[in-house]
């Protein structure tokens, strides 16, 4: 079988030769490390993204026997960007902070724009053996960021028109881009919008179903393609509500505050699981610790089925090239069914 046969089939929870590995988020500058070269980038400026081309990101994945090649595609948010290490940049205060910010501010590139296509094509038409997972949110976590976490959560109760305004923004724009790239062969589509702190959920289930599954369903009724979702941290409160949507897959079941094998046993009938190798261990673990990580959780997730090996997180440039190489080579000595 090829990778994207294997992916596929494993994201129904059927059988497959082995489990598969999946990572969407390889981040730009340790992947250059991997390959032992430099790469050309491919930008959307229109929506502020670098990523790698088609090309070296298959060269990636067959380095590393990985089971996908990925693109993110989402629209700006809005808000203070402070970098930390390694150039990592991370999403400061939001800069729409009431209605007057939005009528002054607020714009989003036209989902309908061929221009922001074209990078797109090349993944389509290039994929060969590869499924191509597209990552994007939504749009809760977007609006969230737009507005900045606090004010978003005061709004709830003192200004729902600015939730409803820059969440139905991100969402319709989300819906019109989901339809275009489902339409163009992607083979799925990863949503990123987190939904928890590691103590619980952001806000109460009955928030969470107001503010967050009806503006979501504008977005997710156009995914025509199995359909994976991340969010970080403690999700227990809200996962009947996550499970309503009809998601496929989920990543990654946070290790910092989840159990992942107490969560194959609850709810490996319902969801492919995709994770969970800390990036904590990828970054300052040694070769030796990601391994027995990696190992340990073939063997204690594989049986069944429905699992695919994945970070917790992501792969950010800030973790050790030698420690990816260890969970690879764990993957491919233990898993085999």
């Amino acid at each position: 079988m090829i990778p994207r046969e294997i992916f596929l089939i494993a994201m129904e929870r059927r059988e497959t030769p082995r489990v598969p590995f999946v990572e969407t988020s390889i981040a730009f500058d340790i992947g250059q490390k991997l390959l032992g070269r430099k790469v050309t980038p491919l930008y959307i400026p229109q929506l502020g993204l670098e990523m790698r081309n088609v090309e070296d990101e298959k060269a990636l994945s067959r380095l590393l026997r990985r089971d996908n090649i990925s693109f993110r595609f989402t629209a700006p948010t809005l808000s203070k960007r402070p970098v930390g290490k390694g150039g990592q940049p991370f999403a400061g205060d939001g800069l729409i902070k009431s209605m007057d910010d939005f009528r002054s501010k607020f714009s989003l590139p036209d989902p309908g724009d061929d221009d922001l296509y074209g990078p797109i094509e090349q993944f389509i038409e290039g994929k060969e053996e590869f499924p191509v997972i597209c990552s994007m949110r939504l749009g809760f976590l977007s609006a969230l960021v737009s507005i900045g976490f606090q004010t978003y959560m005061e709004a709830i109760y003192l200004d729902p028109e600015l939730i409803d305004a820059v969440t139905g923004a991100y969402v319709d724009w989300s819906a019109k881009a989901i339809r275009r790239l489902c339409d163009m062969g992607v083979d799925a589509i990863k949503t990123t919008d987190d939904f928890a702190f590691n103590t619980g959920p952001f806000m109460s289930p009955a928030s969470f179903r107001q503010w967050v599954i009806p503006y979501h369903e504008r977005a997710y009724r156009e995914i025509s393609v199995p359909w994976i979702l991340h969010t970080d941290g403690e999700i227990t409160g809200i996962l009947q509500d996550l499970f309503t949507m009809g998601i496929n897959g989920i990543h990654p079941i946070d290790p910092n505050c989840m159990d992942i094998r107490a969560f194959k046993r609850d709810y490996g009938d319902k969801v492919c699981i995709l994770g969970n190798v800390n990036i904590n261990t990828l970054s300052m673990g040694t070769p030796e610790e990601t391994y027995a990580e990696a190992r340990d959780l073939i063997r204690d997730l594989a049986p069944g089925y429905g699992y695919i090996v994945s970070s917790g997180n992501s792969v950010p440039n800030y973790a050790k090239p030698e420690n990816v190489l260890a969970l690879v080579r764990a993957i491919e000595e233990f898993g085999k069914y």
